[in-house]
């Protein structure tokens, strides 16, 4: 597994690839995470101490949106007027929902959209899931970094959006005012009932203020 202590992650650019090799790209994670099916339905089983149903049900979603996220890649841009012309969102820090399933939906949007990201997690399984998916992209697609206090505030100098929808609610004052000190936008915590709601367009638009064009 990758490095996942480095206090001060390089700053992230956007991935240097086509909408269509983003997607392919994904298609290729999907089927990775099928081909080890059974390592990952242990790991969401002893992480969430679920039956192994519950748990092979959240590996089966994870790869059904896994492939529905590389399906949207290169469709983005139709669709998303903020997407038009082939930008893509500025760097971005996500912090992940532990549940697995939503994991997946948090790391492959930013992905399918072209940023450049820096997940802070502290779940095996979850780790496991974007060591997979990071291997398809190019090289430092994906920076992974502990979710510790200190390291989610150094995250504020290096990124340009922390998209902490699925964060705690309660996540701390200090790192909000670390964030808007670096001028970092924050898409703040929302209840676990809106963010299930959110379609994936509207999932994915919200990273798109501050978009840049491909050079």
């Amino acid at each position: 597994m990758r490095e996942a202590s480095r206090p001060h992650p390089a700053p992230p650019v956007p991935v240097a690839q086509s909408a269509a090799r983003r997607g392919r790209a994904l298609l290729a994670a999907a089927s990775e995470v099928e081909a080890d099916r059974n390592r990952f339905v242990e790991q969401v089983r002893r992480a969430h101490r679920c039956r192994i149903s519950e748990a092979v049900a959240q590996v089966d979603g994870c790869v059904d949106t896994i492939v529905r996220w590389a399906g949207w890649a290169d469709k983005l841009d139709l669709l998303l007027p903020v997407a038009a012309g082939g930008r893509r969102p500025p760097p971005v820090a996500i912090l992940p929902p532990e549940a697995f399933l939503g994991a997946a939906r948090s790391l492959c949007s930013a992905l399918a959209a072209g940023a450049r990201c820096v997940v802070a997690h502290e779940s095996v399984a979850v780790g496991s899931l974007v060591d997979v998916v990071a291997a398809e992209f190019p090289a430092a697609a994906v920076t992974v970094v502990a979710r510790d206090p200190h390291t989610v505030r150094a995250l504020a100098t290096t990124v340009a959006l922390l998209d902490a929808r699925a964060a705690d609610a309660e996540f701390d004052a200090d790192l909000r005012l670390a964030c808007a000190q670096a001028g970092t936008r924050v898409l703040a915590p929302l209840p676990a009932e809106r963010l299930a709601a959110l379609d994936d367009l509207a999932l994915v638009e919200d990273l798109f203020a501050g978009a840049t064009r491909p050079a």
